[in-house]
């Protein structure tokens, strides 16, 4: 009898002395993300929802299986866990569970319709250029862009010239600037290098005319992520935001693609989605996580290729490792305007213009401040 009080004595300090603190702190933190904020540490709180739901799963089958239930309070805090969870399974479902794909995938496409992209941030420490480059021979992309390169990147890429004909480039001079190429097969027109809302971070903005004589317009994007103490994520917002108001206002189909610093479950990048008319190809197909590729513990889906409904989908594919910390993505696109009529966007919600004008309007603001 004293064997069976001790045991039970045991369970119940590691209970709550241990069970129950993590599982309210992880369910707080779990429904932090739902204040809207630009705090780099509320937002940060949006990154990690795969892992806090695997978490609480398993301390809450730990905090019943410890006789947990016996207390008012204990019963809040299990209600409370099982509300977080609740939230993590609304947000990521679309990228876990085999639900209808709102991109068309297609079989068969004219050559000269077809648009091969791959997207990659190097890590501007990183210079295993060679694997990166075996993936660009192997995949043979028609558009190819490379994030956070510097003048050391910009004399490797000269390599591709023969393959990839036609580029456009910005190489930092300073060391918080981030650099980008754009490396194209097809001839890109109308090109703009854009810093929006901060000097050291670009936006390319180009037209590619594909063999078809068609033109599809290609925005690349690599806005900052939330910093620790000294940046928020209204610049990275702002970004996402306008462009995706540039692609609503333009005439050719559009492909925005980068590492935005945003997961696909983020509060902007779906109003994002919605403000652009844009579809994501993730959605009923998985989660490829694109970083850490270093740690299978943080695995967040941050690089992503969008688009809108007059292109099909012909494969989305992460791939191999190379030396940095970001996965490569290789998307094989056909322009196929009869699609839209068969491809839905998400539709635009009744504040997501005005929200999105206001976010744009605020970092305008702010970029003036620093600069003055």
């Amino acid at each position: 009898m004293a064997g069976k009080k001790n045991t039970r004595s045991l369970k119940h300090r590691l209970d709550v002395w241990l069970i129950v603190p993590l599982l309210l702190v992880v369910a707080i933190a779990s429904l932090i993300p739902f204040f809207e904020s630009d705090a780099w540490w509320i937002r940060y709180l949006d990154y990690p929802r795969l892992q806090f739901a695997i978490l609480l799963a398993v301390l809450i089958v730990l905090h019943l299986m410890l006789g947990g239930l016996r207390r008012v309070t204990n019963w809040i805090v299990t209600v409370l866990a099982g509300v977080a969870l609740a939230s993590h399974v609304y947000y990521l479902y679309p990228y876990v569970l085999p639900v209808e794909k709102p991109v068309k995938s297609i079989a068969a496409c004219p050559e000269d319709s077809r648009l091969k992209l791959l997207i990659a941030n190097v890590k501007e420490a990183n210079e295993h250029a060679e694997r990166l480059f075996q993936i660009v021979q192997d995949t043979s992309p028609d558009l190819f862009l490379v994030m956070e390169t510097d003048a050391w990147w910009d004399r490797q890429l000269d390599s591709l010239n023969d393959r990839l004909p036609h580029r456009v480039q910005y190489i930092p001079r300073q060391a918080e600037s981030y650099g980008m190429h754009l490396l194209s097969r097809h001839p890109l027109l109308d090109t703009q290098i854009r810093f929006r809302f901060d000097e050291h971070t670009p936006a390319i903005n180009t037209r590619v005319r594909l063999p078809s004589g068609e033109s599809i317009d290609f925005h690349g994007l690599h806005p900052r992520p939330p910093l620790y103490w000294s940046q928020s994520t209204l610049p990275r917002d702002a970004q996402l935001l306008a462009t995706a108001l540039d692609i609503r206002e333009g005439d050719n189909p559009a492909v925005l693609a980068g590492d935005f610093n945003a997961v696909a479950w983020e509060s902007v990048f779906r109003r994002t989605l919605r403000i652009g008319n844009l579809l994501d190809p993730r959605v009923g197909r998985g989660f490829y996580p694109t970083y850490d590729a270093h740690n299978p513990l943080i695995a967040w889906p941050l690089d992503h290729v969008i688009f809108q409904n007059e292109l099909g989908l012909v494969s989305f594919e992460r791939m191999a490792e190379f030396g940095s910390d970001h996965y490569p993505v290789l998307v094989e696109l056909c322009h196929r305007p009869e699609l839209a009529g068969q491809q839905t966007a998400p539709s635009l919600a009744e504040d997501d213009l005005r929200e999105a004008k206001a976010t744009i309007e605020r970092a305008e603001v702010q970029t003036h401040a620093v600069v003055n």
